[in-house]
């Protein structure tokens, strides 16, 4: 007859897990979003890098209406985060014999993992959390904030990482930029890499790369399907019925596109998409890799993995002392001033800091969009959170995949436009949707305290559907 835990051991095993899964994630996106952020630069023919990256956004939308419950009921929590990281892998060695046979099942393959991967790490850390609350006395929610923040300071660690991975191994003897020529980079970059002849690395350096990710990715695998313990079926139970069917969700989001606030939120939520798929595309490929040497993609991206990680922490407080407004109008300002630099700035090589300190504005501004769109939405909608998140991640994702789908055929001056267009009018529909929140926010306010309704189901369900299908970076 097994003994009861005590406390004290129940709490530790809580923790255990918590930094397990928090670990193992930071390894498997060390190499997932070291190696994404080169697939506009590795795979350049035919622009199968992104194309094959709006295969893996549009297989992810997919996904998350059916996968993540089917598979959690059918293996559980635990089992479903080292099966979904296997996806990643599978991922991960087709880059090494990257053509269309290969590359686009495994970037369905990734997409269809996405989603129970990150449904089951966010079920996973709520139901303990939920646990862990009740044995301390603490808050279940603040118990779920500090292990999310747990968790997002390893993940975000993995941007550096994985960056520092690429750089060092893709980092030629001789640092001479890639191209002879800078006609065709930056803005005037229209996809002709024939006359320029962009340098890729060979064969034995790419499987050098993928040999380090795949065994960091492996690891992760292990330790969770060693150490990572299962969640109680009383604990699941009591969770249960905080969750919502698929179906159910589905309907719900459809509906939810009723609200005008929702609808004005579209184009902002679209932005975020475009911007991050700009970064991993068009910055990536057209200004680093083409001006100065696929090795440099890497280099580049640890400035705005380490900015970004500082904003995301951070603006959290300081929107409690300056409002939410004036964040976003300074995102909106820090965008703009990137977009025109990038437009009007001539590339030389004598001004590689240009690079960094664009890199570095742009953790800024995607720290801003990642963190308040997500507290925007549920604070806009905190009677019906899990619909409103399900249309943040979609339209969010439709961003992706348009940005991706369009890349091989534009050239970057164009996309650039476009961009700078999504933003302008993104940021005057936020500023609507803000006029009309204030207008209903007391009445709201009312209801909510004659009622007197518990917002902790909302709450949950808020972190739950924000987590089913999470996007960002996969």
């Amino acid at each position: 007859m097994a003994v009861p835990m005590s406390e004290a051991g129940e709490k530790t095993k809580c923790m255990k897990n918590i930094i397990l899964i928090s670990m193992s994630f930071m390894f498997v996106f060390t190499a997932f979003q070291g190696l994404s952020r080169l697939q506009s630069s590795l795979h350049v023919d035919e622009g199968m890098g992104v194309i094959c990256s709006s295969v893996l956004y549009g297989a992810l939308v997919l996904s998350c209406l059916v996968t993540p419950h089917f598979l959690i009921n059918l293996i559980g929590h635990k089992w479903t985060i080292p099966l979904s990281f296997c996806g990643y892998i599978l991922w991960m060695a087709a880059n090494g014999y990257g053509v269309w046979y290969t590359m686009v099942p495994a970037s369905i393959i990734v997409g269809f993992a996405a989603a129970p991967l990150w449904t089951a790490q966010c079920s996973y850390f709520t139901i303990v959390a939920s646990r862990y609350a009740k044995i301390t006395g603490d808050d279940e929610t603040a118990v779920v904030t500090r292990f999310f923040g747990i968790f997002f300071c390893f993940f975000q660690v993995a941007s550096v990482t994985g960056s520092v991975i690429s750089t060092t191994i893709l980092k030629p003897d001789d640092t001479t930029a890639g191209n002879t020529s800078l006609d065709f980079c930056g803005i005037n970059d229209c996809g002709n890499y024939n006359e320029t002849e962009l340098k890729k690395p060979d064969s034995e350096t790419v499987w050098t790369m993928l040999g380090i990710y795949i065994g960091i990715a492996a690891l992760a695998v292990l330790m969770v399907a060693v150490f990572v313990d299962p969640l109680d079926k009383e604990l699941i139970a009591e969770n249960q019925e905080r969750q919502t069917e698929p179906l159910q969700l589905l309907i719900s989001t459809v509906k939810h596109l009723r609200h005008k606030s929702q609808l004005l939120l579209i184009p902002i939520t679209m932005y975020s998409g475009f911007e991050q798929s700009f970064y991993s595309a068009e910055f990536s490929k057209s200004f680093v890799a083409c001006g100065f040497g696929i090795w440099q993609v890497g280099l580049v991206t640890i400035p705005f993995g380490i900015v970004n990680a500082i904003v995301s922490f951070s603006t959290g407080r300081l929107v409690e002392k300056t409002g939410r407004i004036p964040i976003f109008v300074f995102g909106f300002m820090v965008d703009v001033a990137i977009q025109c630099t990038l437009r009007f700035w001539v590339l030389d090589r004598d001004q590689e800091w240009v690079l960094f300190l664009m890199a570095s504005m742009w953790g800024i501004t995607d720290g801003i969009w990642q963190t308040q769109l997500n507290a925007l939405v549920g604070s806009i909608f905190t009677n019906e959170s899990e619909a409103a998140f399900a249309n943040y991640r979609l339209f969010e994702s439709l961003g992706f995949i348009i940005a991706f789908a369009y890349s091989q055929y534009l050239c970057t001056e164009i996309k650039l436009y476009i961009l700078s267009g999504v933003l302008v009018l993104g940021f005057l529909g936020y500023i609507a949707a803000e006029i009309l929140s204030k207008h209903t926010e007391k009445n709201t306010m009312q209801i909510a305290s004659i009622t007197g309704k518990d917002s902790s189901q909302e709450k949950y369900g808020a972190v739950n559907a924000g987590c089913q299908a999470e996007t960002k970076d996969l």
